[in-house]
C-alpha cells in the first residue's frame, strides 16, 4: 500500500461547512465563504455535496450538465465537469436533485482518485456537505482539515447545531470544531450565543474545543441576492452580510490550517490510504 500522506505534500486545505438540518444557512456560507476567499486571489474550489433545488451550484446562477455524479460513476474527469465561477473560483457541480446527497466510503475514494492532481494547484477546497447528521456525512466532515459547524439564530439552530457538534465529537473523535453565527443581529449578538452554546457544550463534551470564526448578520440583500441566483457578496458587496462574509475569509486565511490525517479525504492520500 503506498502511504500517500508521507510522499506526496498538498498546499490545498479542505473546509467541510456542516449542519444538522437543512435551513440555516449553511450552502449560502459555502458560496459566498469560498467567493471571498478567491476575492482574497487563493485559488479556491467550491465543492458541492448537497444536491437540491437551491444548491450552491444553482445559488450562483450555474445549470450545468455534468455533475460531480459523473465523477463518482467514472464517466468524467474533474477538469470535464468544473464551472469556472466569479472571481477565479471553481465550482465542482451537484448532482440531479432527485438524487441523494449522500458520499458514502466507496464514492469518497472515487473522489480521492479524481482531485489528486489538484492537491498543489489549490489553497481552499470548501466542501459544502449535506444537510443530514447521518454517518457518511459526519465522517466526510470529520476528515476535513477544518471542519465548521452553522450555529443558526433561527428557529431551533442552537440545539440543531449542539447535535451535530455532539455526535462529531462522539462518534467520530473530532477534537476542535469551528462555529460560524448565521442570521444573528448583530456582532455582540453572535458572540454571546457562541459563548453560550460553548459553555452548554463544554459541560457534556469535555475533550471538544470550539473555536469562533466570526458571524453573518441577518440581511434582506442576502434573500435578494439568491432570488436572482447570486452571492451577495459578488451582487452586493457592500452590504453587511458580504462584508462578514469578507473578515470570515480573512480569519481562515490568516489561520495556521495543518493538513491533518485524513484531510485529504478529496485528494487521494491520508483517508484513501487509511481506508484500504
Amino acid at each position: 500500500m503506498t502511504n500517500w500522506a508521507n510522499t506526496e505534500a498538498r498546499s490545498a486545505r479542505v473546509i467541510s461547512i456542516a449542519c444538522g438540518v437543512s435551513g440555516v444557512g449553511k450552502t449560502t456560507v459555502a458560496a459566498n465563504l469560498s467567493l471571498s476567499l478567491s476575492k482574497l486571489r487563493r485559488r479556491t474550489m467550491l465543492v458541492d455535496c448537497d444536491p437540491g433545488p437551491i444548491d450552491a451550484t444553482r445559488s450562483m446562477g450555474f445549470s450545468p450538465r455534468e455533475s460531480i455524479n459523473d465523477v463518482i460513476d467514472g464517466r468524467l474527469t474533474i477538469d470535464q465537469i468544473v464551472v469556472d465561477g466569479p472571481d477565479a473560483l471553481f465550482v465542482v457541480p451537484a448532482g440531479p436533485v432527485d438524487r441523494a446527497g449522500r458520499v458514502d466510503l466507496a464514492a469518497r475514494r472515487k473522489l480521492a482518485d479524481a482531485f489528486r492532481p489538484h492537491r498543489r494547484s489549490l489553497d481552499y477546497v470548501v466542501v459544502d456537505t449535506p444537510g443530514s447528521a447521518d454517518p457518511d456525512t459526519l465522517d466526510m466532515v470529520a476528515s476535513s482539515d477544518l471542519p465548521v459547524v452553522i450555529l443558526s439564530g433561527q428557529g431551533d439552530g442552537f440545539m440543531d447545531a449542539y447535535g451535530t457538534v455532539k455526535l462529531l465529537a462522539l462518534e467520530h473523535g473530532v477534537r476542535e470544531i469551528a462555529i460560524i453565527g448565521n442570521r444573528l443581529g448583530d456582532e455582540i449578538a453572535s458572540r454571546e450565543m457562541f459563548r453560550r452554546f460553548r459553555d452548554v457544550t463544554a459541560r457534556f463534551l469535555t475533550d471538544t474545543r470550539l473555536s469562533y470564526l466570526g458571524g453573518i448578520m441577518e440581511d434582506e440583500r442576502v434573500r435578494t441576492a439568491a432570488r436572482r441566483r447570486r452571492c451577495v457578496v459578488d451582487q452586493y458587496p457592500s452590504a453587511i452580510s458580504a462584508r462578514g462574509f469578507a473578515d470570515l475569509a480573512r480569519t481562515i486565511d490568516s489561520m495556521d490550517i495543518g493538513a491533518v490525517p485524513g484531510g485529504d479525504c478529496f485528494f487521494g492520500m491520508e483517508a484513501v490510504a487509511h481506508a484500504y
